[in-house]
């Protein structure tokens, strides 16, 4: 059709020679298939990138995770960072506690008592061989943001490992407190029953329980009293606890340790024979707080009976005040004559003769 019989094109509209195009078959299932890679590449390239933040709690391990990247640590995102970009295909943030979050971890006697079930009970024996059980917390701080290298080291060794939770799953150490927490059963606390067992093994029983005394036997005069031992005792595991977890692991990943005790529990026979023990000498005080009563009630009554010898009048108002209650009472009167007492409550009587007092 020569130009000037065409008609013109409208405002907007697809151009001729596209119009053309697509009337042939192979060049419509070129264009498809050129739309749909465009589609593909689209999904691809939205699903493969990475946005995230952090909560002030934790400090946040991204790695590497495109399909030609290696699988090292990318960047560290800091407590409380906003939204940021982690790349394309990276993998989610690993997340341990940030170093001003103080943590702790329990130890008890009491099995219900402790943080988590089944894994908080110790017990030590000491020089003279009694088994004392500890409840106990030790606080203590990760390495965090602080050290961004001894991060990644941790990230790249000890978080490479899972470890098995009370509840018998397998968790990595960023997977929760869980598995954070899981991490410290399998690697902490080794390090810190050897040095407990250690420290308590160097003094015997009645050094760090006064009870103690009162089955095993008196502390010497020249051993430091509980009270003293038990500080002594604290920093002693304070310091020996980061030597050793840091020596443990080739890195100082935890730090800012304090161990403080709460209390220490005898077992089940030492204790019952210290509480047979203390209840015989509660029976022993009592009855020597008996015998002092006595002492004082008999110089009483003899002070008392002294003074009713020398006073006739004064004992027979207190023989008035010993009367029982609801008693008859009937004065007769002797003109100087000791007078009579008629005492009865009821048909009956008994008649007493008082000593009256001599006249004025």
């Amino acid at each position: 059709m020569p130009a000037a019989e065409r008609p013109p094109s409208q405002r907007g509209a697809p151009p001729v020679w596209f119009l053309r195009l697509v009337e042939r078959k192979r060049a419509k299932s070129v264009l498809g298939l050129i739309a749909g890679l465009l589609v593909l590449v689209a999904i691809i390239g939205v699903s493969g990138a990475r946005f995230t933040r952090e909560d002030v709690g934790h400090v946040g391990v991204v790695r590497n995770g495109g399909p030609f990247d290696s699988r090292q640590v990318r960047q560290i995102l800091a407590p409380g960072q906003g939204l940021t970009w982690t790349g394309w295909y990276s993998q989610a943030p690993h997340n341990y506690p940030a170093a001003h979050v103080t943590l702790r971890y329990t130890v008890t006697s009491d099995p219900k008592r402790g943080s988590r079930d089944g894994v908080d009970v110790i017990t030590v024996p000491t020089k003279d061989g009694v088994q004392v059980g500890l409840e106990a917390t030790v606080f203590f701080r990760f390495i965090g943001e602080t050290d961004p290298v001894t991060l990644s080291r941790f990230d790249q060794s000890v978080g490479t490992r899972r470890f098995e939770t009370t509840d018998g799953r397998m968790l990595y150490p960023y997977q929760g407190d869980d598995g954070f927490n899981a991490m410290l059963d399998a690697i902490f606390r080794p390090v810190l029953e050897n040095d407990l067992r250690s420290e308590m093994g160097r003094y015997r029983c009645a050094e760090i329980l006064s009870s103690c005394a009162l089955v095993r036997g008196p502390v010497a005069s020249r051993l430091r009293q509980p009270p003293a031992n038990l500080p002594r005792i604290q920093d002693w595991l304070q310091s020996s606890l980061q030597r050793d977890l840091t020596r443990s692991l080739g890195q100082r990943y935890i730090w800012d340790i304090r161990f403080r005790i709460a209390r220490i529990t005898l077992p089940g026979n030492v204790q019952a024979a210290v509480d047979q023990s203390q209840a015989q000498y509660a029976a022993v005080n009592t009855s020597k707080a008996q015998m002092k009563q006595a002492r004082y009630q008999n110089e009483r009554n003899r002070l008392l009976s002294e003074t009713l010898n020398k006073s006739p009048a004064l004992a027979n108002i207190e023989t008035l005040k010993a009367l029982p209650p609801h008693t008859t009472l009937i004065l007769a009167p002797g003109g100087g004559k000791t007078p009579s007492l008629l005492l009865g409550g009821g048909a009956g009587g008994e008649t007493t003769t008082v000593p009256s007092a001599p006249g004025r």
